[in-house]
């Protein structure tokens, strides 16, 4: 157990804390995670109570696949939280309990009896906190009543018990609905209802979901869009906003003009279209904010979180029931394809590959003799992934690391007619790959002390708290292996930090005064690489370099591209010169400066 810490120094950390503080903030109730897993989220702090902010407390998303064992927090309580990890969530500090992790925590929360001593609330499983705790605890009790005018909301404003949001099952209407308005009349700073069509649709982001939407009206106020547009804002590659990278666009498939809204879904409608939700839809939305863009001035909108009702969604499909509005919607939209025809979304062509392709099949099937068994489905079988190791964004389909690693984005030509290849780029991949070896070659090295001071750990107060963090690397291939006449490819993976943590389900701490954490984190990496490291002790052991045939699983994994300063750079600490010619820092004519570099993330072991 460590000890507690202010909810500020919180703020600035990066791993595990203990942490007490006043809930000022509870963003709705319990609602389901896209896995398996329940959570709540809510923001506490201890200094700052009366001054109606929550943005300068710590946020805090609590995961458990038993709701019974998430904290039943309130507006108010005083709450204790034991080893719970802090992250740098987009830039701002998160502090996130995993579901497969033991978080303990203590609620304490005023009785009305003013005789009565306060008696905390602990869970998932019973504890007593300590003296300390307990007493740092009521200190922030008897602040409470700085809390009172906190937003200036009333306390039943906040909802209470276990307001569970299934986003499968849109909630009943929240509220008196406004009369359906049409895209050519909405104006900004006005709450209307539509009923339209999704052009495209945008779900990769894990708070929110973006949409382009029409109803085939026209608005002056919205963006101009043309056939050669990707419905990208005139944008090029993520981190290439000037453009200066060619890319191919996709053509724009909706109607050209002024006529598509771009609008962005907020939990819990984000959950639902995540789900339900694709292009060419017809739905109908609620209480559409409609506003400016601060970046270009056109008009966009937003469908919030409602506060009374926290757990109703406010869109949802439609079918072509006789409904005078749906109606007139659909003839707009066949009047406008009439009168402007041009090839959409192919689905026709959707609906005609599949049988080109089912012939084709049944040819093959009748050239199989009964009882043989498809090559085809035993490589399939043989490359099928680890269903154990989970990796982010599924809907994102797998690149092999020879696509990856010869990325033809990463070549450009220059204003002045020079071709070039970029050194790396901030790209983000999926890919399916197994693990071939790994460094540093003992387990007991793949946590290290983070050392800011450059002393060694023989120099150190013994009485000083150490921080370790896991530091290692993989090589992995592609699975399945490239065709015939292609070569090989393999990449070093590296993995650390919070992606390391993440990976592992485990907090790093010194491996080799720590056995039994030792033998966990070698219990989690045999699903990861089978019986790798097995043989690679027993040839460490033996003095031998071949380790043999090893028994390892394919998996999917995420990978993310960044760039390092070179090796070739000489070593500049000492120097003090600041010449614009050594900018680059290297003699080598065919480098920038930079290495690329490829990491781990957003992948587990369940």
């Amino acid at each position: 157990m460590s000890r507690f810490v202010d909810v500020s120094t919180a703020l600035s950390a990066q791993g595990r804390v203990s942490v007490i503080g006043v809930v000022v903030d509870v963003f709705g109730g319990i609602w389901k995670s896209r896995g398996s897993s329940s959570c709540i989220t809510f923001t506490i702090k201890d200094s700052g109570l009366d001054n109606g902010h929550t943005w300068d407390g710590l946020k805090i998303k609590y995961f458990k696949d038993n709701e019974s064992h998430l904290p039943p927090v309130q507006l108010r309580d005083v709450i204790l939280i034991r080893d719970l990890w802090v992250r740098n969530f987009k830039g701002d500090p998160l502090g996130v309990a995993a579901q497969d992790r033991e978080v303990p925590w203590a609620i304490f929360r005023l009785d009305p009896d003013p005789t009565s001593s306060p008696a905390p609330l602990c869970g998932p499983t019973h504890f007593e906190p300590s003296p300390s705790e307990k007493i740092h605890a009521l200190n922030l009790m008897n602040s409470l009543p700085a809390v009172d005018g906190f937003r200036k909301a009333p306390a039943h404003d906040t909802p209470r018990g276990p307001y569970i949001f299934q986003a499968a099952i849109p909630n009943s209407k929240p509220y008196p609905h406004k009369k359906l308005s049409l895209v050519k009349d909405i104006v900004e700073r006005n709450y209307v209802d539509l009923v339209g069509e999704i052009v495209k649709i945008y779900t990769n982001d894990s708070e929110k979901v973006v949409l382009y939407f029409t109803d085939y009206t026209a608005n002056n106020g919205l963006e101009d869009r043309q056939i050669d547009d990707a419905g990208d804002n005139g944008f090029g590659t993520e981190g290439d906003v000037y453009g200066y990278q060619k890319r191919p666009k996709k053509k724009w498939t909706g109607p050209v003009g002024r006529m598509t809204l771009t609008i962005t879904l907020w939990e819990p409608h984000a959950s639902y279209a995540r789900q339900h939700l694709k292009n060419n839809d017809l739905i109908q939305l609620y209480n559409v904010h409609v506003k400016r863009s601060r970046i270009n001035g056109i008009l966009e909108a937003s469908v919030h979180t409602n506060r009374t009702n926290p757990n109703s969604v406010n869109v949802h499909t439609l079918d072509r029931r006789k409904d005078t509005f749906v109606e007139q919607f659909l003839q707009r939209r066949t009047e406008y394809w009439k009168a402007n025809p041009r090839k959409r979304e192919p689905e026709n062509e959707a609906q005609q590959v599949p049988k080109r392709s089912t012939k084709k099949q049944r040819k093959r099937a009748e050239k199989v003799e009964e009882g043989q068994i498809s090559i085809t489905a035993a490589s399939s079988k043989r490359y099928a992934p680890n269903e154990n190791i989970i990796a982010g964004n599924p809907s994102v389909p797998t690149m092999s690391l020879e696509a990856i690693l010869s990325n033809k984005l990463h070549d450009n030509i220059s204003y002045d007619n020079i071709q070039y290849r970029f050194p790396f780029q901030n790209f983000c991949y999926r890919t399916t790959v197994r693990v071939v070896d790994f460094f540093p070659p003992r387990l007991e090295d793949f946590s290290v002390p983070e050392d800011s001071s450059g002393e060694g750990t023989s120099q150190r107060d013994p009485d000083r708290f150490i921080r370790w963090e896991w530091r290692f690397c993989l090589l992995v291939e592609s699975v399945p292996p490239p065709p015939a006449g292609q070569a090989k490819e393999q990449m070093r993976l590296f993995v650390a930090g919070p992606d390391a943590e993440y990976l592992l389900g485990l907090t790093a701490v010194d491996l080799r005064r720590n056995q039994h954490d030792l033998k966990e984190l070698r219990e989690r990496l045999f699903i990861l690489w089978g019986d790798l490291e097995e043989r690679k002790r027993a040839a460490l052991h033996d003095g031998k370099q071949d380790i043999g045939p090893v028994s390892c699983r394919p998996f999917n994994c995420c990978i993310q591209e960044y760039g390092v300063l070179c090796r070739h750079r000489p070593d500049t600490e000492n120097t003090t010169t600041n010449n614009e010619d050594d900018e680059n820092g290297c003699s080598h004519d065919d480098c920038f400066g930079w290495e690329r570099r490829f990491a781990m993330f957003m992948t587990t072991i369940s």
